[in-house]
């Protein structure tokens, strides 16, 4: 494996991205994921432009989402287990998120959860911490979903 197998064929992105139904192979799910994660990095450095840049962040996020879910459900189906098992990769990644988080947040700049003043001051600092907390939750949880061994039929 090199680098370029994990990089979606944009002809392949509409199959891959959009739709639950379906299965995916190891290959066409991390594809899937890379793109995803590369399209959140993108995000959160929009989200730091002032005026319109949160909103488009919070719209593309859900888009995102979306399409996380979808890739997601469909590797399930191709290990013969259900779509529905996708909730409980989306608690793996909250769970994660939150301890990553918790490591991370002393490193960037000390700020509390509760204190969003200092947060909000952060800008760059919140959004590097962000992106490091999605790609390792992500690539942790992902690298599971990747081994997962194709249902025999």
């Amino acid at each position: 494996m090199n680098f370029q197998d994990f990089i979606i064929d944009p002809k392949d992105a509409k199959r891959i991205l959009i739709g639950a139904s379906g299965k995916l192979g190891p290959m066409d799910f991390a594809q899937g994921l890379v793109a995803i994660i590369a399209g959140s990095l993108i995000l959160n450095l929009v989200s730091l432009v002032p005026g319109i840049g949160p909103l488009v962040g919070f719209l593309g996020g859900l888009v995102l989402a979306f399409a996380w879910v979808c890739i997601f459900s469909k590797r399930f189906h191709d290990a013969g287990q259900s779509g529905w098992m996708t909730v409980a990769a989306i608690v793996a990644v909250i769970v994660l998120s939150v301890v990553i988080a918790m490591i991370l947040t002393p490193l960037f700049g000390g700020a509390s959860f509760t204190d969003m003043s200092r947060m909000q001051t952060m800008g760059f600092g919140f959004a590097v911490k962000n992106m490091i907390t999605s790609v390792l939750a992500n690539a942790a949880v992902g690298y599971y979903m990747f081994k997962l061994k194709p249902a025999l039929l």
